[in-house]
């Protein structure tokens, strides 16, 4: 079964909508001073846990099931990053290109080989606010887990995005 979503983040706001058919199903918070993200889709509710001062790491805590650590997030060199679940499952998140239009998130064999794209996301508009589109691939994933690998995907991109204006910042206050 598949299912589409969209989402909208307006400029310079640190929220994220997640909709389907046009009603709020989901959303994304950042506080100002926090590295920390607050996520939820449907009755899935997640925390993105942010350490490390130069190499960080991420772990996902379940809301609902009293914090505990359900997954990590492994940064790897050229923007890449993989989800690994305590349920042993693992997905990559993958983009096509530079600008980070289109990226996905595709679950590995054991091997560690890519099996099958689970989630594909494109940025559709962007200039005072971001959206875009997500398409779902839930063959025989529960539906909380593919809520897990959906929110994880945006909280990736979102990452790579915050680094980058970070970066940017950096090199424009040094010149």
């Amino acid at each position: 079964m598949d299912r589409k979503l969209n989402w909208l983040k307006e400029a310079f706001s640190r929220d994220l909508r997640i909709m389907q058919q046009g009603q709020v199903v989901g959303g994304m918070h950042r506080d100002v001073l926090s590295r920390d993200v607050e996520a939820y889709l449907n009755s899935t509710r997640l925390r993105f846990d942010v350490t490390g001062f130069l190499i960080h790491s991420v772990n996902i805590h379940d809301l609902n099931a009293g914090n505990q650590i359900i997954g990590h997030i492994a940064f790897s060199f050229g923007k890449r990053a993989e989800l690994k679940l305590t349920s042993g499952e693992s997905y990559l998140w993958k983009r096509p290109n530079m600008l980070m239009r289109e990226w996905d998130m595709i679950r590995e064999a054991p091997d560690g080989s890519p099996e099958k794209e689970l989630v594909s996301y494109d940025l559709t508009r962007q200039f005072f606010k971001e959206a875009g589109d997500i398409s779902v691939n839930e063959d025989e994933q529960s539906t909380a887990t593919v809520d897990i690998i959906i929110l994880t995907g945006l909280f990736i991109r979102n990452y790579f995005q915050r680094r980058r204006r970070i970066a940017a910042g950096a090199i424009a206050a040094t010149t």
